[in-house]
């Protein structure tokens, strides 16, 4: 009988390309088929107790099975955190790999049908407006599939998927990253905008922290502009210069949504895009693959973007 990894990396290998690193690493860090169920549920269920009760094991049994899995594999899969088993970033490692064969094993021995089965964890990354405006997509997608857990994390910072921070980022980039698979959904389009039927000049100017100058195409329009006033983010911008205080620079795609608010004119489009990223090995998830499909065609609707870039 073949082990679980043999028949892993004979499937990529005939469905994928360049899969000599991950070729090397199944062979190393995964261990027989029959222990790979023990650990996608410990790593499901994050407790030995809730794996043995779903595979209706002992306790005992689920825990000996679980270090002879970390033994083979020569590396710790699991920290103990408050009275739960949290994957390692190796355990996470792992854990798609199995995920991503297990689904493809379950494919060939169910037949056609269960490719429509999708369930589990979706992790997001994206910044709180894209947030924001993708609020009614999520709602729509958590609709259309209840079986999945959407977790989205709304952060500016660096989140890198090679070490399984997240599944999916959703961010502003001048180029598509490199070794990660990525929808380009084009160039957002930014705009000057002050308050709704304000009537008072363009001079005040709200920048954001960083930004040395006043837009030199606001200048054109207004050349006594000056700043009054910097904030740390595109949400802040929205709401100062939704108080009147000041006019500002913002992407139509989230404050054309906000009725405080309104355009003045447009300005030269931005170098980059808006890219949905994920990671190769996991890009055959069902949850993945069709999250990244429902937000690619609604974003691809939205308004406030340049598709042609």
């Amino acid at each position: 009988m073949r082990c679980w990894s043999d028949l892993y990396v004979m499937y990529k290998c005939k469905t994928t390309r360049n899969y000599t690193p991950l070729r090397g690493f199944l062979h190393h860090l995964i261990p027989p088929w029959s222990d790979i169920p023990i650990f996608l549920a410990v790593a499901r269920n994050g407790t030995l107790t809730g794996a043995a009760k779903a595979l209706k094991l002992d306790r005992t049994t689920v825990a000996r099975r679980m270090e002879n899995v970390e033994r083979a594999i020569g590396n710790v899969l699991f920290d103990r955190k408050d009275g739960r088993l949290v994957l390692t970033v190796d355990g996470k490692q792992v854990f798609s790999a199995a995920e991503v064969a297990e689904q493809e094993l379950m494919t060939l021995g169910k037949g056609f049908e269960s490719r429509s089965h999708k369930s589990g964890k979706i992790t997001v990354s994206l910044s709180e407006h894209l947030l924001l405006s993708l609020a009614d997509c999520f709602a729509q997608f958590i609709e259309q599939h209840p079986d999945i857990l959407l977790e989205l994390s709304a952060t500016d910072r660096h989140v890198d998927l090679k070490y399984f921070e997240a599944d999916i980022l959703l961010r502003m980039s001048r180029r598509a990253p490199l070794r990660l698979e990525s929808r380009h959904i084009g160039r957002p389009i930014f705009s000057i905008f002050r308050k709704k039927n304000a009537l008072n000049s363009m001079s005040c100017y709200i920048s954001l922290v960083g930004e040395a100058n006043v837009s030199k195409l606001l200048l054109k329009h207004q050349p006594d502009a000056k700043t009054i006033a910097a904030v740390n983010g595109v949400v802040s911008m929205r709401d100062m210069i939704a108080t009147g205080v000041g006019v500002g620079v913002l992407p139509r795609f989230f404050a054309d949504q906000d009725p405080r608010i309104e355009r003045c004119f447009d300005i030269p489009p931005v170098d980059g895009g808006l890219y949905i990223v994920y990671l190769p090995e996991q890009s055959r998830l069902h949850r993945i693959k069709a999250f990244v499909e429902f937000v690619e065609a609604y974003l691809r609707k939205m308004d406030g973007f340049d598709h042609n870039q």
